[in-house]
């Protein structure tokens, strides 16, 4: 197993924190995001994932 799994587990779970701070994310129809997902050797969506996402803060912030 690799030595870096557990900091890279962190990194990720970081990263997805900066990403979910640093932007609104909104469904194009404000509806709840469909997770069904197809039947096969990977798991897939069935539908797309249709998102808006924008800037919390002004572009000179970042």
């Amino acid at each position: 197993m690799c030595p870096g799994v557990s900091f890279a587990l962190q990194v990720m779970q970081l990263a997805l924190a900066a990403l979910l701070h640093g932007f609104e994310i909104e469904t194009t129809s404000d509806e709840p995001v469909d997770m069904r997902e197809t039947v096969g050797l990977t798991n897939l969506k069935a539908t797309p994932l249709d998102v808006l996402i924008t800037p919390r803060l002004p572009a000179e912030a970042y």
